[in-house]
């Protein structure tokens, strides 16, 4: 049974320095975001705010290990820019579920 995952975003202290350094940086997760989504597994994400490098991304995988094997290919990883305090975590909807399936 597909689950839902939230991933709890979290960047290094760094985050808005290499972004700046690195334009494609942004480019890449924008289109990691949008493979994911024509795949199913991204149900949305976005920034919290005010911008200060957290924010959420909600994906559908089988179990834990699976959502964060799909977390590590985002570039935000690859890059080094996911912060130790990032978390993924399954998400138990209660309401509204059918929305977001």
């Amino acid at each position: 049974m597909t689950k839902l995952f939230a991933v709890v975003v979290a960047t290094v202290p760094d985050y808005y320095q290499y972004k700046n350094d690195h334009p494609e940086h942004d480019l890449d997760q924008l289109s990691w975001f949008r493979e994911q989504a024509q795949k199913g597994v991204l149900i949305c994400c976005g920034p919290f705010f005010p911008h200060d490098g957290t924010g959420l991304w909600i994906i559908k995988a089988e179990n834990a290990e699976a959502a964060l094997e799909i977390v590590n290919t985002s570039p935000r990883v690859r890059d080094g820019m996911l912060a130790e305090s990032a978390r993924v975590v399954e998400w138990e909807v209660h309401i509204g579920r059918e929305r977001l399936t």
